[in-house]
């Protein structure tokens, strides 16, 4: 971990104790992995990994740079390993520093639930003053095929924890033992790397008394229930939706209320589990209902409880989905809600937001270049000064251009670009007269705009639309033109934009793209006075990580 950022955490009071797992330990987790898989007649070449304590990430950078990208003899990638990365991090300046590819899970580690949070893999390398606890939640709660621990090697002599292998039935592995001497933080303890082996119970047994569900559910309720009937599942829909809008109050700081009224929900769900222990199975018996069928509803009652509120706070995240282009926001909230089994609190929503954050200032720029290929076709562009190419066969200049292939050019102020279709279509394909598609991408053109600095007043939806009619867009308080825009049956559709976004939009797309590196050479190749270049140069927006909490 850099110098600087321990400095900083410190300074920060969230200088929790820690030791940085060294490369030699996670060359050791490394070659386990390999070696798990060669025994396996079909191997798994992507992990999904859980670190908890994730610190500054440094784990999964090293754990990637074990694992390159390997071609072959024609060029072509290898099987490799890759990983999709989650973490478990308290301190909000390490939250800070991670990658935007890895997705916070939750911050706290004592006030999580791991048994919800399905992975293939979960690494931990706790503070050595704690490691009982940690040690006993991760095994207790893992939801996961393998666990991999660097743990003092005191580990086999605590009898709670023996204890807990035990009723899991978990098979475990010594890997080596290690100090810190040679460390970042030299200290004298001495470890193990161990891995249990959760993979091999799910194969060869099937208990149910080691899974951890059921376990956290017979040591928490006391419940005598009779074989009987299965129940429905957990449904309140948009009713409860609702319910959690009118108790947002305007004004509120919306992730403390949302986490507020979790936290009574959740609690209310729980007590009402607790009451059952107090019922004679006589009544169970009555009623149809068993043990395993009350398990199966809580589950359920608490993904949807979890689910609820996360989507309702991904509803409130307009200040980012809003100045994302259609793919895009898919992408962004695809990844959001395919992680909605996180406890809901403040923290944890507040790193949500941060990741979320972080993976927008990526889609601004990726997006940017994305439409700017969409709008290249050999009609619409013009080479850059230095850039001589000419390619008279249009059929192949078109090709290269929608492959990327064609690089170091403008765009025109006046562009026409083809859709295969425009005002035909059923029914629930056509908006205003004109066919969605073509709302999506006139629109996603206003997106970029807007992220430029034009604030563009009209969507295509403000209008209705007739083959061959043109409609102006304007932008900002005086209504200045944006672009003029005709659409005809053919798929054609003409646009004329405001000179000043074309030269904004072809600097950026040329910088994003690595085409100039400099206003400098901006201006040469472009051939636009330098004084208007630097002011245009680099402009696209990003959202600064200090503004998390203002943004919601």
């Amino acid at each position: 971990m850099q110098t600087g950022l321990i400095q900083a955490i410190k300074e920060g009071d969230q200088d929790f104790e820690f030791y940085p797992t060294t490369q030699q330990i996670i060359e050791v987790i490394n070659q386990d992995i390999h070696h798990l898989e060669e025994n396996k007649h079909t191997k798994n070449f992507h992990y999904s990994i859980l670190d908890v304590g994730a610190g500054n990430g440094n784990f999964f950078k090293i754990l990637e740079s074990l694992n390159p990208e390997e071609k072959d003899e024609r060029g072509y990638v290898k099987d490799r390993y890759s990983f999709t990365k989650y973490a478990i991090e308290k301190s909000s300046i390490l939250i800070n520093s991670l990658d935007a590819d890895i997705y916070i899970i939750g911050t706290d580690f004592h006030q999580q639930s791991l048994i919800d949070k399905k992975v293939d893999i979960i690494f931990c390398n706790p503070p050595y003053s704690e490691f009982e606890s940690w040690a006993k939640k991760i095994i207790t709660e893992a939801n996961c095929s393998y666990i991999y621990l660097v743990i003092p090697e005191r580990w086999e002599k605590n009898k709670e924890l023996q204890e807990i292998i035990k009723r899991r039935k978990i098979e475990y592995k010594v890997l080596g033992n290690f100090d810190f001497l040679e460390a970042d933080r030299p200290a004298r303890a001495k470890v193990d790397i161990i891995r249990f082996d959760l993979a091999y119970i799910s194969y060869h047994n099937n208990d149910p008394k080691s899974d951890p569900f059921e376990i956290w559910f017979d040591s928490f309720f006391k419940i005598d229930a009779m074989e009987g009937k299965y129940y429905s599942e957990y449904e309140e829909g948009k009713s409860k939706k609702e319910k959690i809008q009118d108790e947002i109050v305007k004004g509120q700081n919306l992730i403390d209320r949302l986490e507020e009224l979790y936290r009574k929900d959740m609690d209310k769900l729980l007590n009402n589990y607790k009451a059952l222990e107090s019922l004679d199975y006589s009544i169970f018996k009555e009623l149809g209902v068993n043990i395993p069928n009350l398990k199966e509803g809580l589950k359920l009652k608490i993904k949807g409880i979890k689910n609820l509120y996360w989507q309702e706070l991904f509803d409130h995240l307009n200040t980012i989905t809003d100045r994302l282009t259609k793919n895009s926001r898919e992408k962004l909230l695809k990844k959001l809600t395919k992680n909605t089994n996180i406890d809901f609190t403040a923290d944890n929503a507040y790193a949500i937001v941060l990741w979320a954050i972080k993976n927008a200032n990526f889609y601004f720029d990726e997006q940017l270049k994305e439409i700017y290929l969409w709008m290249s076709c050999s009609e619409n562009v013009k080479n850059y000064k230095s850039n001589s190419k000419f390619i008279e066969d249009g059929w192949r200049f078109n090709c290269e251009l929608r492959e990327g292939k064609y690089t170091h050019y403008v765009l025109d102020y006046r562009l026409v670009f083809k859709c295969y279709s425009t005002f035909n279509g059923y029914s629930c394909d056509l908006k205003n007269g004109l066919n969605i598609n073509v709302h999506e991408k006139i629109n996603d053109i206003i997106t970029i705009a807007k992220n430029l600095g034009f604030t563009v007043n009209e969507s295509t939806m403000n209008y209705l639309w007739k083959p061959g009619k043109e409609n102006i867009f304007t932008f900002g308080n005086d209504s200045e033109e944006f672009m003029r825009v005709r659409i005809y049956k053919n798929g054609n559709i003409h646009c004329k934009f405001n000179q000043k976004f074309m030269k904004k939009l072809n600097i950026e797309a040329g910088r994003l793209n690595g085409w100039i590196k400099s206003p400098v050479e901006a201006a040469e190749e472009m051939e636009i006075d330098l004084i208007e270049v630097e002011e245009l140069y680099k402009t696209n927006i990003q959202i600064p990580l200090k503004d998390v909490k203002l943004l919601i």
